[in-house]
């Protein structure tokens, strides 16, 4: 596995990229800190301490739409102990409702390119955060971790893909905000009870009795 790892990078998503245009093949790029991280709708992903950040390119999902959400799955499932949640559309919550990690992806040469963060280990507050900041252990992660974790994740990954139908049902055993009060915001601000996702990964609210669908926007838990 062609695996190249950093102390520190602007952005292991940017990178990666910058490879792939100059020819070179590659599988995964990890790094103890980013200075540009980013995260979804052109934000800005934090760098913490003891947390990991890295970026690979994989086969999509069946239905291509679902291959972020089949990813959170997964890494649900590789740190089950710590009994993580998630987040539509792509963010990773502790068992108390916390963000500690995120999912940001992109197509390039038609392969979804995966970027991910996470908060493994203890690390400042940050109460920017809607659902406020955790992590998913109390460690500290020495050298070796920051390289190790991502490797190991990556592998998780590739060996336990998963069926379309697989990654909804488990995505929405998973839900952190099942029947819930909901607010999505894309161009609008719309409120309901969230109930599921569906075949392509879309959101369903109730909002007064009636399902409606939606394909894109931030999520706000009540």
């Amino acid at each position: 596995m062609k695996h190249l790892h950093f102390d520190q990078i602007d952005s292991t998503q940017d990178f990666f990229i910058d490879q792939l245009k100059r020819g070179e093949s590659i599988e995964l790029v990890s790094a103890k800190r980013q200075t540009k991280g980013r995260g979804r709708s052109s934000n800005t992903w934090d760098s913490y301490d003891n947390s990991l950040a890295f970026s690979f390119q994989l086969e999509p999902a069946n239905t291509p739409t679902l291959t972020s959400l089949e990813i959170g799955v997964l890494i649900c499932l590789f740190a089950k102990e710590s009994q993580l949640k998630l987040k539509w559309p792509n963010d990773i919550l502790t068992s108390h409702s916390q963000k500690c990690g995120g999912i940001l992806i992109q197509i390039i040469e038609e392969k979804p390119l995966i970027g991910v963060g996470l908060n493994w280990g203890s690390s400042a507050d940050n109460n920017s955060y809607k659902t406020g900041k955790g992590s998913l252990t109390q460690d500290q992660l020495s050298d070796d971790d920051y390289k190790n974790l991502p490797a190991k994740i990556y592998q998780f990954i590739l060996a336990h893909r998963l069926s379309d139908q697989e990654i909804i049902t488990k995505w929405n055993e998973l839900c952190a905000h099942k029947d819930q009060d909901v607010s999505i915001i894309d161009t609008i601000e719309e409120r309901g009870i969230f109930k599921k996702i569906g075949p392509f990964g879309e959101a369903y609210l109730d909002i007064n009795g009636h399902l409606k669908k939606f394909y894109a926007g931030s999520l706000v838990i009540h």
